[in-house]
């Protein structure tokens, strides 16, 4: 036995130090492959063998090479079997699920402060991605590292708290049920909507078929029959341990708690059909009183966020009977209150859209609770005063209670009731949620009276029950409910701001037809003498008979005609709105065929101007040689593509004009050699004709003078002249004796022709 341990922790050292090799080398999967050597069934529990399996889980779930999720499942249930039937049975579960729960703690924590860093520090290149793509910077981070965080804790959870993997025994069922608050508890602090889905599911799984499903073998192999003998002993085991089914409620309470915070109602309506379940099987006993009244006051909870005043009340009263002397007094008083808030539903009385799934959701709530329908009010409050939790209740809700009730309630009484019910909410911050829905019970009490003594009311009498004295508050909060939620029916005329009972007259009647049966004098009973019955009464009360039979039956025909008009009528809003549905599609269909019209289009646009930009770049090669630029720059849009083409045409012309300079410059030297060469035969040649070419020059000069003297003379005329028609002749005077100046190149070019034919005439 000493040498199995022996080589069993040699075989573990083994797997471990190879990991740490592969860790090294950045080698991850086979450090993986390596580890999951552990599942050999010679290698025992051990300290190596812990070691081991941390650095395995280290390395599924590590952050900075990637995560490997479906490499750590097989682990669970190898050392499922690893650990059973010994003594390291609950060390070895508890091990494997805690470290696994802190990296995945760890690797939350690390998206998170991934987060935090990204958005503290924007970058520009983040800003110009965001605008390019239309997604924000937090969204993107969101779907960078929160989104992947939470899946690895949903498919982890999914994993754990599958049925047999950690496990459902006395001494493992503890261990699950940590686990399961652990997960919750992570979920909740970083706000994963559908991780605790995946929770939720999962939990619900296993104790449907730890609790609630029959036990039957799969097979008719021994190890089935085992499994399910177990299965039942565990089961059994679980009634008798009033602890573990105090916990098992303690959990379901958060689950149900968790999933309300993220409004993940389909998960929540799973677990609630469970829990009720659960809580039905477990054992009552004395010890569980505060369990029962912790679970059903999540569930009040739970109704009162879906809108289900009436069993959040139903809940509430029984939370608070079963509730100990420290919490009573506030159970009882939310309890009462909620009860007041309910309203009294009298079976299927409408015909309006989306009334027979609220009967239906109310059923199957009843169903649920063991109720046979939705408790109205006064189910609500016989129950109550069955239990006795009226006369426990504080004065300040009672005495709310006794003026709900009084006979007389008009205006006086209205305000007495909302001064009393703001005083306890003051008293008791828990019961602020009430305050608003009590409003209205007072409001429509008001109404109901205030329809039998008047026909009209001023709408100023209502402004009590706003939350705020304003306008806007009495058209946004009191006129809605009184049109749409008090079932009376009223007039409201804005003119002269008052509200009219369209039943006022009808109500009027009935009161006084009471009033006058309470005058009239009784019948004495008739005598018991024979009868003498004559076919004439025989006749008339066959008649009296007929009438009545054909006055039903015409209120039935009338009954029938008007369910069937409107339902008519509901069958032809339901049309036109679907008619309306299919042509806001057909004009979203073609705003999408117009777009996409537009968009090919627009393509086809770019496709010619890259054809013109392409023609353009040749036209331009073949005017400029030498100018070399690509084809591949057509592709640029309009502006950069003249802002580059420009550009590059100017280098290219400067380029050119920098190498014709020099060229001119290398022409000038070699003209200026030339004439050095030519001097002294020209000296010779102008010391022979100096004397000619003096006479020529001077004659020349005399002429050049007489001509420019004619031509200035002329200019003088021709100055006076437009003088008298020009305007601007003093902006004509400056131009003009710059207007025949030769430039120094012309002159230069003038005088270097002259000497060429000078040189070819000798």
């Amino acid at each position: 036995m000493l040498q199995a341990e022996v080589n069993s922790d040699d075989k573990a050292r083994g797997c471990l130090n190879k990991a740490l090799e592969l860790k090294k080398e950045k080698k991850f999967l086979d450090a993986i492959d390596a580890l999951h050597s552990l599942s050999d069934n010679k290698v025992r529990y051990g300290p190596m063998y812990k070691e081991a399996v941390s650095l395995l889980i280290e390395l599924c779930l590590s952050q900075v090479h990637g995560v490997k999720v479906d490499l750590l499942f097989p682990a669970f249930r190898w050392n499922n079997r690893k650990v059973s039937g010994n003594q390291h049975l609950e060390d070895g579960t508890r091990h494997i699920v805690n470290t696994t729960l802190d990296h995945l703690d760890k690797r939350c924590k690390w998206a998170y402060d991934k987060v935090d860093e990204t958005k503290a520090k924007r970058s520009e290149c983040d800003l110009i991605l965001s605008s390019l793509s239309g997604i924000s910077i937090d969204q993107r981070v969101k779907d960078l590292y929160l989104v992947p965080a939470e899946k690895i804790v949903g498919e982890v959870a999914r994993e754990m708290l599958t049925f047999n993997v950690i496990g459902h025994s006395g001494k493992l069922l503890p261990i699950y049920l940590e686990t399961t608050e652990k997960l919750i508890e992570l979920c909740r602090t970083y706000k994963f909507r559908a991780a605790i889905g995946h929770v939720a599911d999962s939990f619900v799984r296993f104790f449907l078929r730890f609790l609630l499903y029959p036990i039957r073998p799969k097979t008719n192999k021994a190890y089935s029959t085992r499994a399910a003998d177990a299965l039942k002993i565990d089961r059994e085991s679980f009634h008798k341990d009033v602890t573990a089914a105090q916990k098992t409620v303690s959990v379901f309470c958060q689950l149900l708690e968790a999933l309300i915070a993220v409004s993940n109602w389909q998960g929540a309506w799973r677990t609630l059909e469970c829990f009720t379940k659960v809580l039905a099987k477990t054992k009552q006993h004395e010890d569980f009183r505060k369990s029962q009244s912790d679970a059903y006051l999540v569930m009040a909870t739970l109704f009162w966020e879906c809108s289900c005043y009436s069993f959040h009340a139903h809940c509430l009263l029984s939370a608070a009977f079963l509730a100990d002397d420290e919490r009573k007094e506030s159970l009882l008083s939310r309890a009462v209150l909620a009860t007041l808030c309910v309203p009294n539903i009298k079976g299927r009385e409408s015909f309006a859209r989306g009334s027979d799934s609220f009967f239906q959701k109310n059923e199957q709530i009843a169903k649920l609770l063991d109720l046979k329908e939705a408790p109205s009010r006064n189910f609500l409050v016989q129950r109550m005063q069955q239990m006795q939790l009226l006369q426990a209740a504080p004065k300040g809700v009672v005495a709310v209670v006794e003026l709900l009730r009084n006979e007389v309630f008009d205006g006086e009484a209205s305000s007495r009731a909302i001064a009393q019910v703001s005083q306890v909410v003051q008293k008791d911050q828990s019961l602020e949620k009430y305050q608003q829905p009590l409003r209205k019970v007072v409001m429509k009490r008001f109404l109901e009276y205030m329809a039998t003594k008047v026909t009209r009311v001023e709408a100023s009498s209502l402004r009590i029950w706003e939350s705020e004295q304003s306008e806007g508050a009495y058209v946004n909060e009191i006129e809605p409910y009184i049109l749409h939620e008090s079932g009376i029916t009223v007039e409201i005329d804005h003119k002269t701001n008052s509200i009219t009972f369209s039943n006022a007259t009808k109500i009027k009647v009935l009161e006084a037809f009471d009033t006058l049966a309470q005058h009239v004098q009784l019948q004495p009973a008739a005598s018991r003498r024979k009868l003498d019955i004559k076919p004439d009464h025989l006749r008339l009360v066959h008649e009296r008979t007929r009438n009545l039979y054909n006055q039903q039956q015409s209120c039935e025909e009338a009954a029938e005609q008007r369910r069937k008009d409107a339902k008519l009528r509901e069958r032809e809003k339901r049309s036109k709105e679907r008619a309306e549905r299919i042509e806001n599609e057909k004009k979203k269909k073609e705003a999408a065929d117009l777009a996409k019209e537009s968009q090919g289009i627009a393509k086809y646009n770019e496709y010619v101007n890259q054809e013109r930009r392409k023609l353009l770049l040749r036209r331009l090669r073949e005017k400029y040689k030498g100018f070399l630029i690509k084809d591949i720059i057509a592709q640029k849009n309009s502006n950069d593509f003249v802002q580059e083409v420009t550009k590059l045409l100017a280098d290219h012309l400067k380029i050119t004009t920098q190498e014709k300079a020099a060229d001119v410059t290398r022409m000038n030297h070699f003209e200026r050699a030339c004439r050095e060469l030519e001097i002294p035969r020209r000296r010779t040649i102008e010391e022979e004709e100096a004397d000619k070419h003096k006479a020529e020059r001077a004659a020349a000069r005399a002429n050049f003078l007489a001509q420019h003297r004619n031509e200035f003379e002329k200019r003088q005329q021709d100055n006076q002249l437009l003088r008298k028609f020009l305007k601007e002749a003093a902006s004509f005077q400056q131009q003009m004796p710059t207007k025949g100046k030769v430039s120094k190149r012309d002159e230069q070019q003038m005088l270097l022709e002259m000497e060429k034919e000078r040189l070819q005439g000798k």
